[in-house]
Formats: structure tokens, sequence, C-alpha cells
């Protein structure tokens, strides 16, 4: 329910990122495998990257056969190359732009790529490679590589027409392109292919919590699929995500839930004494607006509020037993 990515823990992150950075594929192997980490997880809090993206910005690798080979193996395990970092770009983004990371590009083009996703300034893939294919100045391979994989590209149900933020699109470039690309694209468009809606579900980086992994680990440790939680510190994180889901899908019919669940926040917090002056006047002014209000408000109130569950978390590590109260 925490509308962020999932997260290396503390503890692997260092060791796997300097793995990724010296090249050391048998390295990055075991350690996701004995770890059984996430091959989707993000790096840190700081840099907000996914493994797939750190592997293929990694400047360690001898060659790039050697980067070739284990991003496949990320791959072959689920990474997702669709996935955009803090930055707004995804793996495809980056390696359209770059000749070297064609072959990546290629790699990934073959595992469910979602070719329309948009980068931070509205641009997608195809728009990117076929800029690249008009003012690249291209060795013949490389050229005849490049055209391949605009070929997969449109395959995949590319966007010709998506216009980016400066109102720029693919076909825009293809009006000045060489006859070889424009005869592609020409015969693709031919068969009156279909364009493919992006299907990724991109993550939220939570920029303004405080305590981004502790909230995570409170989260998977603490907090059930469903139903209340058996401590009052996951019911107290479970309560303020639940407020927050409900006020986004604008879910407020039971807005006497809704209610008890702020109270039970803000009595909690409140009286724990963990909090004091300001702190406490502002875990009360939140839930007041909480309980006031059947409109979403701003994510800073529920941030706030998640950062003071953690806070109270790491004053009560002794788990308190927490007592669904009875419905009326």
């Amino acid at each position: 329910m925490i509308a962020m990515p999932p997260l290396i823990p503390t503890e692997q992150w260092h060791a796997l990122s300097l793995a990724i950075a010296r090249g050391d594929a048998g390295q990055v192997k075991r350690l996701v495998e004995e770890q059984n980490l996430d091959v989707n997880a993000f790096l840190d809090t700081s840099s907000w990257i996914p493994i797939l993206m750190d592997t293929l910005l990694s400047n360690g690798f001898v060659s790039e056969t050697d980067r070739l080979e284990l991003l496949r193996w990320l791959l072959e395990r689920g990474a997702n190359p669709n996935v955009c970092g803090k930055g707004g770009y995804n793996c495809l983004h980056i390696a359209v732009q770059q000749e070297k990371y064609l072959p990546a590009l290629e790699l990934m083009l073959g595992f469910d790529a979602d070719v329309n996703v948009a980068d931070a300034d509205g641009s997608n893939i195809i728009y990117w490679a076929i800029q690249a294919f008009l003012l690249r100045r291209l060795e013949p391979d490389q050229r005849s590589a490049l055209l391949r994989v605009i070929e997969k590209i449109l395959s995949l149900g590319a966007d010709l027409d998506h216009k980016n933020r400066f109102g720029m699109s693919a076909r825009g470039w293809l009006e000045y392109s060489a006859p070889e690309l424009k005869t592609l694209v020409a015969r693709w468009e031919s068969r009156k292919p279909s364009v493919r809606q992006p299907f990724t579900q991109q993550p939220v980086f939570p920029v303004n919590l405080h305590y981004p992994e502790l909230a995570l680990r409170i989260w998977k440790e603490l907090v059930p699929a469903s139903g209340p939680a058996g401590t009052v510190q996951g019911e107290l994180l479970r309560a303020v995500e639940l407020l927050r889901e409900a006020a986004k899908n604008k879910e407020n019919g039971n807005r006497k839930s809704n209610k008890r669940m702020a109270v039970f926040v803000r009595k909690t917090l409140v009286g724990s004494g963990v909090f004091e002056g300001k702190d406490n006047e502002r875990i009360k002014a939140d839930t007041r607006r909480l309980m006031k209000t059947s409109r979403p408000l701003q994510d800073d109130i529920y941030d706030h509020l998640v950062d003071s569950v953690c806070i109270y978390y790491n004053r009560n590590q002794t788990l308190i037993p927490y007592q669904a109260p009875k419905e009326a």
C-alpha cells in the first residue's frame, strides 16, 4: 500500500552496489541468490535507481559482452526494463541514446518492452531512435544495428505521433530522415499496425519521507495483507496508509471508520509521550484535517504521519499488541 518501490535492505545494498560498480557479475549473482534479493528493487534512497539500471550504467565491466551477460541474467529472473528511476528515465530511454548500449537495448526489447513509456521530457524511445538515425555519425554496422532496433521498436506498437513536452514527435524527425528508414516505416504502416498504450505502473518516490526504509520495513514485517495488524506499531502505519488510499480513490463511504482510524492515530501518537510541543500540535492538526475532509489531502500530511509512526516505532521497539475495536 505504501506507494514506493522495493528497496535493497541497508545491510546488503552497499555490497551489491560495489559489485555492480566493479562489473563483478559473479558476485552480483551470488548476492542476489544467497540473499534472495528482489531483482526489481532499488539500491538506495538517494539515487533511487533499480538494479538493472545500475548494471546498464556501470563503468566496471571489462567488455559489453560481460555487461550483456549480467543484464540477460537479471532480465530472465524478472527484472523490468520499463520501470523509471527517480530521474524519470528507464533503461530503454538510456540505452537508446548511446551507441554502445544498442546491443543492450536490443536485448531488453525482447523482455516485454513498454515502448511508449515517456521519459521526463515526455519522449518515447522511438522518438530518440529516429532522431539518432538522423543526427548521429554512425558506422555502417552501427547504422544497420540501429535500423534493426527501430524495426523491433515499431513491431512492439510504437507511437510515432506521440508528442513530448516541446511538441515534437518521432514523425517530425522522420520527415528529414534517410530513405531506408522512411521505407522501413512505410512498410510497417502499410500493415496498419496498432499503437500499444503504456502498461507499466511506475513507482512513486517518497520525496517527503525522512525514514522511507524504516517505513517499508514496518510495512513488510508488521502489516498483514488484509485485516488489522497484530501490533500497535503496525496498525498505526496501516491506518495512515488506509486513509491515504481511501482519499485518493475517493472511497469515503465509511466516514465513521475513517474518523475512527484518524482518532486512533492521534490518541496513540500524542498520548505516547514520545512527542512534545510543536510536534504534538502538528500531529493534532494533521489528524484533525483527516477527520474533517472527504477530499484527498497533500501527500506531505500523510508522509508526516508516517514519519511520526517511524519515530514512535524507534522509541517503542518492544511490540505492543493491538486489539481491534468491535464494530458498533
